[in-house]
């Protein structure tokens, strides 16, 4: 069904962090050459700013504090100009930073556990604290931009996280709830419940006089299976600058889990080299297309961040850039509206196994990404999920790494094994907490920890894939395990080494090679349930990049579920999406290719810390490019969108197959 007020899908987020030294702001801002450059840029809608980082407003205010050079009303110019030419109009508030106040009140800044809130010589933000009064100034200042302009389109609040924070609000605070701030995690504890309180109020401030206004608490990240924080959001925009930290493959993995929980999701990129701060940082035409063509891929809208210049005059060659991607996307919303995936695999989420803890596992999780990565270079359809989702529908559950189980997931799982589910897992994972034996009954029986570190991978017929047959190495150990199922075969075995590498026996430079056959498997399998890798090898894929750890998991892969609902001739690099709209009825398969090249070198402050950017750049012609599907029931057509070229098909034993002649960056195919 289409979503109430749905999200648009030609976004930017026009940052605007200006300071207080800088002279004539907004003196060149012309509400024409505003629009011109939204028409130019396909833009159908903006997010601008009412309070930036440095705490000043662009606009009359009788709460906050208006910037002392602000030549023009800038805000309310800026929605005007939008109105007239149909762009929406979500309006920015800076949350968690605010210079000017923390200037006037340091006392509401968040202190550390050593007494101190930021170094007076570090030109960097100061971070306020939502259990001091800032959080009623805060609150009063979206009240007043309700009243001021409406705000229809919505609230954008910033820089939104739990901290363990000492300023004496938080002391009393914990004083009166019997926490000891000496205890870390208490406090980390009590920072969450601050939070808690920050999300109530600051919402309900939001939707003062609309509750179905449009709000969303940025955090950089959206945290898995921790819908009590995102829960206030009314959609979900994922931030996920690829130069600027986060990579290529974050926002696939993210979006990946945030299709899974109902919300509208808007993707977030920039149109910057590295990150946000940066004037006169541009990225390749090439580069946006591809990561919008991303966003639609795996079912998420698109924004794009810019940041205005101080005079207010908007930068043509941003929005000619902006344009050369939005102008695709604008074609193909038709077949992107509402779009679902269809997904065999459910990889559940570590993060989500960490979500408890206060304050979140932050963005990172190397089995996650490792096992991600994997399945999106194997073109595998998945979906990232938390302990609490519905996983009856899914053909193989994948537990990289260090899902152990207990409780309510334990019978969940324990269900859909019941059922028929396959079950791929590795290192811990399966096993109780305690570590000392499955929590499952696999045919496989611990007998503790391998004393070989690193020790190495030797392949059977069962694992046909990998081109290298013999011994190859792998990182951070390993557990024994005795089969004692017949149906339970070895995927791969192990060899031991000489010895550890220590002070007083070492070989060569890294390690020493392999020295005899273990008697324990690297790698077993049940085809009937399940397949189990003795080493945390998400994890070490994530970190070394070895292919011949994927090869692995893709025998074991097929071993379980056999052929995937989709194959194609695709290179690892390009990445798949298969999805489905309901209205109209019809499959839309997504092909994206283009190869990140890694450049620059680690220098200076955290924004200038660039070391190795992924850049997009050149884009490559792939030809003749054959793909199969899984289908159900009768397919009458197979044609290139938007284009409308229609492309023969045959339809054998549930499959459909075809050939598209060229990919250039991003191609969709319409199944009805």
């Amino acid at each position: 069904m289409s979503a109430i007020n749905p999200l648009r899908f030609r976004q930017i987020h026009l940052d605007f962090h200006t300071s207080e030294k800088i002279p004539d702001v907004g003196s060149h801002f012309d509400s024409g050459q505003f629009k011109k450059m939204l028409q130019l840029g396909h833009v159908d809608s903006i997010t601008i700013f009412s309070k930036c980082h440095h705490g000043l407003s662009y606009h009359q205010t009788k709460v906050g504090c208006r910037h002392p050079y602000l030549t023009t009303e800038l805000l309310p110019e800026q929605i005007q100009a939008c109105r007239e030419i149909d762009v929406k109009t979500p309006i920015y508030i800076s949350a968690g930073f605010d210079e000017h106040t923390a200037g006037l009140h340091p006392e509401w800044c968040w202190k550390g556990r050593e007494g101190d809130s930021f170094h007076p010589l570090e030109a960097s933000w100061k971070t306020m604290c939502f259990n001091t009064p800032y959080l009623d100034y805060l609150c009063a200042q979206i009240e007043e931009v309700i009243d001021l302009f409406g705000a229809s389109d919505g609230i954008f609040l910033d820089i939104i996280s739990a901290r363990s924070c000492y300023c004496k609000w938080c002391m009393q605070g914990m004083a009166d709830a019997g926490i000891d701030p000496k205890d870390e995690a208490q406090v980390s504890a009590y920072g969450y419940q601050v939070l808690q309180k920050y999300y109530e109020r600051t919402t309900a401030a939001s939707k003062k006089g609309n509750p179905a206004r449009k709000v969303f608490h940025n955090s950089g990240h959206i945290s898995k299976g921790a819908p009590q924080t995102f829960k206030w959001n009314s959609h979900l925009e994922l931030e996920s600058l690829p130069t600027g930290g986060w990579g290529y493959d974050h926002f696939p993995l993210s979006a990946k889990y945030a299709a899974t929980t109902g919300y509208q999701v808007l993707g977030m990129t920039g149109k910057f080299h590295t990150t946000w701060g940066e004037f006169g940082g541009f990225k390749r035409k090439n580069a946006l297309r591809y990561e919008c063509a991303a966003m639609l891929a795996f079912g998420a809208k698109c924004s794009v961040g810019d940041q205005l210049h101080p005079s207010g005059e908007m930068n043509k060659d941003t929005y000619e850039l902006i344009g050369a991607a939005y102008s695709e996307v604008e074609s193909k919303e038709p077949w992107c509206k509402d779009a679902y995936p269809l997904s065999e695999i459910a990889l559940i989420s570590s993060e989500a196994l960490h979500a408890d803890q206060p304050g979140g596992p932050g963005r990172t999780n190397h089995s996650e990404e490792g096992a991600a990565r994997m399945l999106l270079e194997l073109h595998h359809q998945f979906d990232v999920v938390d302990l609490d989702h519905d996983i009856s529908s899914y053909r193989l559950i994948i537990l990289p790494d260090e899902i152990t189980l207990q409780g309510a997931f334990l019978k969940k799982i324990q269900d859909y094994v019941a059922k028929g589910g396959k079950l791929l897992i590795s290192g811990m994972s399966g096993m109780t907490p305690a570590k000392d034996a499955f929590a499952l009954n696999l045919g496989i029986t611990i007998e503790g920890r391998g004393i070989c570190d690193p020790d190495y991978i030797v392949p059977t017929d069962l694992a046909p894939t990998s081109p290298v047959r013999g011994p190859f190495v792998i990182h951070g150990g390993a557990w024994n395990v005795i089969v004692t199922d017949e149906a339970v075969k070895t995927l791969a075995t192990r060899s031991d080494t000489y010895f550890n590498r220590e002070w007083n026996h070492f070989c060569s430079h890294q390690h020493t090679p392999d020295s005899t056959n273990s008697k324990y498997p690297a790698a077993v399998i049940d085809p009937d349930k399940f397949a189990w890798f003795a080493h945390d090898i998400f994890t070490r894929y994530r970190l070394y990049g070895q292919p011949l750890y994927r090869d692995m998991v893709q025998d074991a892969i097929s071993g379980l579920i056999g052929q995937p609902v989709v194959e194609t001739n695709l290179p690892t690099a390009a990445r798949v999406s298969l999805m489905r709209q309901d209205y109209p009825a019809r499959t839309v398969l997504h092909l994206l290719f283009a190869v990140p090249v890694k450049r620059g070198a680690d220098q200076g402050s955290w924004f200038e810390r660039q070391q190795s950017v992924e850049v997009i750049e050149d884009l490559y012609d792939l030809a003749n490019i054959q793909c199969s599907l899984k289908v159900t029931g009768d397919v009458k057509s197979v044609r290139l969108v938007p284009s409308g070229q229609e492309l023969s098909f045959q339809l054998n034993d549930g499959r459909i197959d075809f050939t598209i002649p060229h990919l250039l960056c991003h191609q969709m195919v319409e199944i009805v």
